[in-house]
């Protein structure tokens, strides 16, 4: 199309029409696929962050939630038939039952026996369960226990296995304690200090006998994501795996706040989309 401006006459060319015509749609064709290539990379970007997320989001101090492992010894405490102080059932069994005897052999009266016999019972039974134990009892037993299922051979306290899950056992233990006493800085720092012995036992594990290291990891529910992550235990840790609830330990920047609502609209749009049922579900899983 020309113009003629001394006549201010229009001169339109059939053949330069078309090829402009041409030239339009093809932009716009372009612009869509740009649009298209614009939107695909931000749902990978969005699925490869959900991945990376989940991967982190088992917590690297406790590891996988209901270990089979921590929650048997968990069961062992509270059997009402475990005594402490090393003894056995059966021995405390056989104990009551010779002072029966003892008290027998002086003609006492029948009936009274045995009432003092099943009074006598309860009373030991009450005082040796595990129940009524100190904490440090308590802790003993379950390292004991431990002991016994990672070792290589009887008498066996040395190997990386044990090692590694003596300090799993330790550091449950500590993290309770610290979750009722928020200010015992002295046994958050031992609890630290556990942490980071267990990563290094397992890393040497990993590279003499990459076989008992799975199998130990495994066991002890922990991942070789965390194993290897370079991890600390402060604040931060505790407010994103909710160690003391939905308590506040970090008040993160306005610049920071502003990123992070910037980036939830962003995902919110995204996840508009009918089509990425794989992006919502990995989300929802995720919360």
């Amino acid at each position: 199309m020309f113009r003629n401006f001394i006549g201010l006459k229009v001169i339109q060319s059939p053949t330069l029409s078309r090829s402009f015509q041409t030239t339009a749609v093809a932009q716009s064709k372009k612009s869509i696929l740009k649009i298209q290539s614009q939107e695909r990379k931000e749902i990978n970007q969005l699925r490869q962050r959900y991945i990376q997320e989940k991967k982190f989001n088992i917590d690297p101090v406790l590891g996988i939630a209901n270990n089979p492992f921590l929650n048997r010894l968990e069961a062992e405490v509270r059997e009402p038939t475990v005594m402490g102080l090393g003894y056995q059932k059966e021995q405390v069994d056989k104990l009551i039952h010779g002072a029966k005897e003892a008290r027998n052999l002086e003609h006492f009266q029948r009936e009274h026996l045995e009432a003092e016999t099943l009074r006598n019972q309860e009373i030991v039974n009450r005082i040796l369960n595990m129940k009524n134990r100190s904490e440090a009892e308590i802790l003993k037993f379950k390292v004991d226990l431990a002991r016994k299922e990672f070792q290589r051979f009887d008498g066996d306290t040395g190997s990386s296995e044990v090692q590694a899950a003596i300090a799993t056992v330790r550091i449950h233990h500590l993290y309770q304690h610290i979750q009722q006493n928020k200010k015992d800085y002295q046994n958050t720092r031992i609890l630290r200090m556990l942490i980071q012995k267990r990563q290094r036992i397992l890393r040497y594990l990993k590279n003499d006998m990459p076989e008992r290291y799975f199998y130990t990891i495994n066991k002890l529910g922990l991942t070789d994501t965390i194993v290897n992550m370079e991890f600390n235990f402060d604040r931060r840790y505790m407010q994103n795996f909710k160690m003391f609830g939905d308590r506040v330990l970090i008040k993160e920047s306005k610049s920071a706040r502003e990123e992070e609502r910037k980036q939830k609209r962003k995902e919110k749009k995204i996840l508009k989309n009918k089509s990425l049922k794989e992006l919502r579900s990995m989300k929802k899983a995720l919360e």
